[in-house]
């Protein structure tokens, strides 16, 4: 079917309501795009549960705004796995054609399936360098064109799409008639367009331009539009009903206004997703957001020469994942510093626990912080995933116990409160993907290998300063402080307990 060259069109707004799926209930209140407030997450099935995240466009190295929204997704995944008890089920998919890689391609003068396997590869090594998930299934665009095409023949055929003259298939917005859920548009639009019946009407298939690459189809040859690849694939992998839908604050509208639209013409339902899940920008200081096309990004390989992936992630735990974030060395810093206090925490524990550190504990104070603590820790996480808050009373818990922890002569009992307090900081961390054992550690040198070396220096020098303590040696003893002091300098820190030295 060929429209004329010029069509005028009007859309009138509807209010939208979302509707309250069936199922089980997670305690879980998080924030509605289409309600605009919180609202309780239920899923279909708790043994089941249907998660689809839009993967990137693989034309260019990724960036640190990316590395944030798939590290905050990371997060609450885990989260909704290991302390809700959640069965997530995670997909995922691969925009390998579209006009930024044909762009590219031809730029580089490699074909365009070179150049997306290229940059494909790099993102999962980035993804893998932030110890970020893998999803349960990848699905890449150009393997499953079938199945795109067979999603919009079924518009088509249900007149919810129709091809234009200039051969592309658009989706048509007037004929769905519910346009505008996820953001708020106005009262009503009225648009001209030389091909499309609407402005708003937006390509499901793209005819190909001359020495362009292509497949063929119903239509002609050509290649998918953008936002029809995640519904057709979504689709195919989870049926006519997605528990939640997840990616970036930017692709709210119209990516994914676009993908609730033709999946609920294709389905015939009032509602698609029951969730949409949205992270907020990340930005540079004095920055609105990091874009590759506003040419003021960090690849995640220079983020990863200045910092480690657990102090980025650290970071992320810091902001709500709804949040705008900036990012400056400065933060990073902080984060840093955040994460050395619980290692160096977790460490005053194990010292406490193996005798190398003797204070007087009271128990039922500690019992009765930690009681309050992980209360106020689930309330946190029910509360659409809200890990500043987290991170706020772990650092009040961990505080208190190290004033608690405070060195006395008369110390004696052991408490195994104190070894409670230690495990929940640790699994509660654990669970962000946050490791506080100073065992572990994250460049490149092997684990085993720094421990190693580490206690054989730290017992040469515990040796040495009693040796100088012994003979009263001021020289010695001055040599062992500044061996302390240098190793502080790289993020190492020594403590003496009488005969005794440990390091964290």
């Amino acid at each position: 079917m060929f429209l004329p060259k010029s069509y005028l069109f009007t859309i009138k707004r509807l209010n939208h309501e979302w509707v309250k799926p069936e199922g089980y209930d997670t305690g879980i209140k998080v924030f509605n795009c289409v309600t605009k407030n919180k609202q309780p997450l239920i899923v279909k099935n708790k043994n089941c549960v249907t998660w689809y995240t839009c993967g990137p466009t693989v034309y260019d190295s990724s960036h640190i705004g990316h590395a944030s929204c798939f590290l905050k997704l990371d997060i609450i995944q885990r989260v909704l796995r290991q302390h809700f008890k959640l069965n997530l089920v995670t997909v995922m998919n691969i925009t390998d054609i579209d006009d930024k890689i044909i762009a590219r391609s031809n730029a580089l003068k490699i074909s365009t399936k070179e150049l997306a396997k290229q940059f494909e590869r790099e993102f999962w090594r980035d993804l893998d360098a932030l110890e970020i998930s893998r999803p349960n299934c990848v699905m890449r665009v150009t393997e499953n064109l079938d199945i795109i095409k067979e999603f919009i023949i079924k518009l088509v055929d249900n007149k919810k799409a129709y091809q234009a003259e200039n051969g592309s298939v658009y989706f048509d917005v007037g004929a769905y008639g519910r346009y505008g859920k996820l953001q708020n548009l106005g009262e009503e639009d009225t648009v001209s367009s030389t091909y499309k019946k609407s402005n708003m009407d937006f390509a499901l298939w793209k005819a190909a331009k001359q020495n362009e690459v292509y497949w063929e189809s119903p239509w002609g040859p050509g290649r998918p539009g953008w936002h029809i690849e995640c519904s057709a694939l979504a689709s195919h992998v989870f049926g006519s009903e997605l528990d939640i839908h997840a990616g970036g604050i930017d692709l709210r509208f119209p990516h994914h206004e676009n993908e609730e639209a033709q999946s609920c013409s294709l389905h015939q339902k009032n509602q698609w997703v029951n969730y949409w899940l949205h992270t907020g920008h990340l930005h540079l200081t004095d920055c609105e957001k990091m874009s590759k096309s506003l040419k003021n990004t960090i690849t995640i390989g220079s983020l990863l020469e200045t910092t480690t992936p657990q102090v980025f992630r650290m970071a992320c735990l810091m902001s709500h994942y709804r949040s705008s974030m900036e990012f400056s060395f400065e933060f990073m810093s902080t984060a840093s510093n955040v994460l050395k206090n619980y290692i160096n925490f977790i460490d005053n524990c194990n010292s406490y626990l193996n005798g190398h550190l003797k204070s007087n504990v009271n128990s039922d104070v500690v019992n009765d912080l930690l009681v309050n603590s992980v209360s106020r820790i689930h309330d946190a996480l029910q509360d659409d995933f809200n890990t500043p808050v987290v991170i706020k009373i772990l650092n009040e818990i961990t505080s208190k116990v190290n004033s608690i922890l405070h060195p006395s002569e008369t110390g004696s009992s052991k408490s195994v409160s104190i070894l409670a307090v230690s495990n929940f900081v640790t699994q509660t961390l654990h669970m962000f993907g946050i490791n506080v054992d100073k065992k572990r550690v994250s460049d490149g040198v092997s684990n085993r290998n720094f421990e190693e070396v580490m206690n054989i220096l730290n017992d040469f020098r515990k040796d040495v300063r009693q040796l100088g303590i012994f003979n009263k040696d001021q020289e010695i003893l001055k040599l062992c402080d500044n061996v302390r002091n240098d190793l502080k300098k790289c993020g190492i820190t020594v403590k003496d307990h009488g005969k005794l030295s440990s390091w964290s």
